[in-house]
């Protein structure tokens, strides 16, 4: 038993991984791709990501009653393999992704919702009572990652051109497939049959848990927009692919010293997280008043340090809150998830709605307000994130 569940998590961990390369590629350089094909036209982006996080939220509704009672890696894979044929759409479809944004958009939030609503319970499943070591170990191999690939991408992407590229990477695709052969599928142990409004009713009363939701109601924003938002900032100041990946790739180096410190050795304790959130505002309001070369880079060192500590912690919360409640462990998992999901993509909605009304300005003055609201985001983020560290040191 021991030795099957250890294989599962290194299944569970290498497909995790490989999603994270590719999502490097397909949110930030196909990001890049598609500013330069609309000649730098941001509303067609942003409502690109609103119809993909709506494919998000309705394949979590829709697929929650589905992973709860059936099989989990089944759905997982499902994920996966439409994952690859995504890629081969946005390969093969070169620069006309442009004219078929929109049903991109929504494809995409389909993939990404059958992947993640299988890998969030899976991770459940077997992390158990380690999740805050998985998060950080896996943080920290992404940041290994980040170090490689952003390069090979802008680089790549500049010899070469973004279609070839996708179609390189398409191999990553059939290892994730082989990865998730692995994880074993659990025998369901749930009392319950899925029942969202049963569980809404239950939690509501429950403060940590309703604090971890409108932690992901802030995450949506932290983790999402914050990312889009930054990366169109460096394209028009550098206004080069390689650029992008040298710059994400001298910040990982930055962030798997911090993240094996601080998240993985110290458990990013609410000094740390404290001190972490106040960093940040100080580098973006130097990029607020001045937007050049040198704010970039010192927002990229601090986002790299301190802002990853906030997001693990954030990531490991949603987990780790399981444990606290019995009844939710063994009969509401799902709908825990699923919850966390909706309050995501509805943040994440709201958000890139707001940035596609900032984008019909076309003005720089518009998108510095915009990063100054989402880091007033980021900042309520980080408060919440040390309501919860405080009660859990308490507990202990």
């Amino acid at each position: 038993m021991k030795k099957e569940k250890k294989k599962s998590t290194f299944g569970l961990m290498g497909a995790l991984l490989i999603n994270s390369i590719l999502y490097m590629f397909l949110n930030t350089f196909m990001v890049a791709y598609f500013i330069t094909l609309t000649h730098y036209d941001y509303s067609k982006i942003s409502m690109y990501y609103i119809l993909s996080f709506l494919g998000i939220l309705l394949t979590f509704l829709f697929f929650g009653k589905i992973v709860k009672n059936k099989h989990q890696v089944l759905v997982f894979r499902s994920g996966i393999f439409l994952y690859c044929m995504y890629i081969l759409l946005i390969a093969f479809l070169k620069e006309k992704i442009v004219l078929y944004f929109a049903p991109l958009g929504f494809f995409y939030g389909i993939v990404q919702g059958l992947f993640w609503i299988a890998a969030h319970v899976l991770i459940n499943e077997h992390t158990k009572q380690k999740t805050n070591a998985f998060i950080s170990f896996k943080s920290i191999l992404e940041v290994v990652l980040e170090l490689i690939f952003p390069i090979i991408f802008g680089t790549s992407i500049e010899v070469h051109s973004f279609s070839v590229v996708a179609k390189a990477i398409l191999p990553l695709s059939f290892l994730q497939f082989l990865c998730s052969f692995f994880i074993e599928d659990q025998a369901k142990t749930y009392k319950k049959s899925y029942n969202l409004k049963e569980y809404i009713t239950y939690v509501r009363e429950k403060k940590q848990f309703q604090t971890v939701y409108q932690l992901f109601a802030c995450d949506g924003i932290v983790n999402y927009l914050l990312d889009t938002l930054i990366t169109i900032l460096i394209v028009i100041t550098f206004r080069s692919s390689l650029s992008l990946g040298i710059l994400n790739t001298i910040a990982s180096l930055c962030s798997i010293v911090s993240v094996y410190i601080f998240g993985y050795k110290w458990k990013s304790n609410p000094k740390i997280l404290s001190i972490s959130s106040f960093i940040f505002l100080f580098s973006v309001i130097f990029l607020i008043f001045n937007l050049n070369k040198g704010t970039i880079l010192l927002y990229h060192f601090s986002s790299a340090i301190f802002l990853v500590l906030l997001r693990n912690a954030g990531d490991t919360k949603r987990y780790e809150i399981v444990n606290e409640d019995l009844k939710i462990e063994k009969d509401y998992l799902v709908e825990h998830q699923v919850i966390c999901e909706v309050y995501l993509n509805i943040s994440r909605i709201l958000g890139y709605f707001i940035l596609f009304i900032v984008s019909l300005f076309h003005q720089i003055i518009f998108f510095k307000l915009l990063l100054a609201f989402v880091t007033g985001i980021v900042i309520l983020y980080a408060q919440k994130l040390i309501w919860l560290k405080k009660k859990e040191v308490v507990r202990s």
